[in-house]
């Protein structure tokens, strides 16, 4: 009798552990979505960087509403620019280059449930965007992809597998336009007070 109340204690103690990890990842989640709504760049990226744990250097510019699920998983690159409404899933890590420009409304996901699953369960994988990338508006893009160096994903899409280095892709779901040529620069994402108020 003494073990079996020692045992529902026990579970008592494990689930109320679980219920505090989980409110309080809920809240640094709310709290990093929320950080998006602050009016001024700097301060949004030095709370990302040091506060949400967000691997972005100083260079990149991350603009108003970004939202996040484990923005510790997300990694950004130099002279990245990262565009207003985005929404990024670190969860099983979330890879961005160098000098990549994703535009508006752009959705990244590292988990998805398995609708072929007999429980409904999940497929999950790290994204990886190359440096020269340039995602269109309302892109998505799902777990277990990478996009090569320099590839375009054109608007709207939705890229279920990988893109191929230096192609346009577009469509539902994103399959091959063309060719782009091999461009190698280096994003101007110089402070100034535009940007800072952005």
């Amino acid at each position: 009798m003494l073990e079996l109340a020692r045992a529902r204690k026990e579970s008592r103690l494990v689930s109320l552990l679980i219920q505090v990890y989980y409110l309080l990842y809920s809240i640094n989640r709310a709290a990093a979505s929320l950080t998006g709504y602050i009016p001024i760049h700097t301060v949004r990226l030095l709370l990302y960087k040091h506060l949400f744990r967000v691997d972005v250097p100083l260079d990149a510019i991350i603009y108003k509403r970004c939202s996040y699920n484990e923005p510790a998983g997300v990694h950004i690159g130099h002279h990245s620019i990262i565009g207003p409404d985005a929404h990024f899933d670190g969860r099983k890590g979330l890879f961005i280059g160098s000098n990549v420009n994703i535009a508006a409304e752009v959705r990244i996901f590292t988990l998805e449930h398995d609708t072929t699953s007999p429980n409904f369960g999940v497929k999950a994988g790290a994204v990886h965007v190359d440096d020269w990338v340039y995602i269109g508006p309302r892109v998505t893009i799902l777990p277990s992809v990478r996009i090569g160096t320099g590839a375009v994903v054109a608007a709207g899409a939705v890229v279920t597998k990988d893109v191929e280095p230096w192609t346009m892709v577009g469509g539902v779901p994103a399959k091959f336009i063309k060719k782009r040529p091999i461009v190698q620069y280096t994003l101007d994402t110089k402070p100034n007070l535009v940007r800072f108020l952005r």
